[in-house]
């Protein structure tokens, strides 16, 4: 792809969620040149399994594209070359004032040495970043409420980046990005707003922008009129609202049905099957999955006090 290629696609994905209004094809290639500044970035890992790294792998672009182009990357453990203390010592020794920090993963605040990186706890290594950062990103549901690493039996204590910052009275910008793995045009949208606006757009009561998460997965839903004639599916294939069968719609706030592009093509619901939650503050739950006429209620496994 060539490089008038690569930024038409860009612009594409920024129409396609709404970011055309604030940022033009000319301004990306104004910023991709040098002539906007570029913000500088470091990523950080907690707990996690990388997926929402891995899921620009779904999008037209590459997130090396993206990072390269349009932000100067100072850390990225999946991405850069450096590893051991040369990786390590870019974080101690950066100095900016133009910094965005991304956490994908939870954080083991009651068992640090689950995740070290270097001979450091994770979690120190999120403080020292966070407190130099203009703006914090918590990318996916671990990082935004705990998610898969806080479900029944962990051990970690852990914790999400709301919490943790609360905790250490680090008072920044927080964009929290839920969905399990992280949907690339949520982020796109967060780091081209904040790059042209300075700021965060605008957010709900738990960091996440109205944009994707103003309306829960029901109220878009393609079932919702079997919901309102109250015809339910009694299996997965059959005609009619899956709700009986478990769905976590009603509950997750998520633009999985309106959205059209590559990464919602094949979501949840649009394959027949019931919606997960995966962007809710409920996931994982005790029961995931439901049969028709069981009527057991689904319990809290997560500790929302870390959240």
């Amino acid at each position: 792809m060539d490089r008038r290629e690569f930024l038409k696609g860009i612009h594409k994905l920024l129409v396609a969620v709404g970011g055309s209004s604030f940022f033009s094809l000319e301004e990306l290639e104004a910023l991709e040149l040098g002539e906007i500044q570029k913000p500088d970035l470091i990523w950080l890992h907690g707990m996690s399994c990388d997926g929402c790294s891995t899921s620009f792998l779904y999008a037209d672009v590459t997130i090396l594209d993206v990072l390269n182009r349009f932000t100067n990357i100072i850390f990225h453990p999946t991405l850069m070359a450096g590893t051991g203390e040369v990786a390590t010592n870019i974080i101690e020794k950066y100095k900016s004032d133009n910094l965005i920090m991304v956490l994908e993963g939870s954080i083991p605040m009651g068992l640090p040495h689950a995740c070290l990186m270097g001979e450091r706890y994770i979690e120190e290594w999120i403080e020292e970043v966070a407190k130099k950062a203009n703006v914090v990103i918590g990318a996916g549901t671990c990082a935004t409420f705990n998610g898969i690493c806080d479900m029944q039996g962990m051990v970690t204590g852990a914790g999400s980046l709301r919490y943790f910052l609360e905790t250490k009275n680090i008072n920044k910008p927080l964009i929290n990005l839920p969905t399990c793995p992280m949907k690339p045009d949520h982020f796109l949208y967060s780091l081209f707003y904040y790059i042209k606006h300075k700021t965060t757009p605008p957010l709900d009561n738990s960091y996440r922008p109205l944009r994707f998460f103003g309306e829960t997965v029901h109220e878009r839903c393609i079932y919702y009129n079997d919901y309102q004639e109250k015809v339910f599916a009694k299996e997965i294939g059959d005609r009619g609202c899956l709700f009986k069968l478990g769905c976590q719609g009603p509950v997750t706030k998520n633009d999985c049905v309106k959205s059209n592009n590559k990464f919602d093509q094949y979501n949840c619901i649009k394959s027949g099957h019931p919606c997960v939650g995966c962007a809710s503050e409920n996931f994982p739950r005790n029961i995931m999955f439901k049969k028709y006429g069981d009527n057991r209620k689904l319990k809290k496994y997560k500790h929302y006090e870390r959240m």
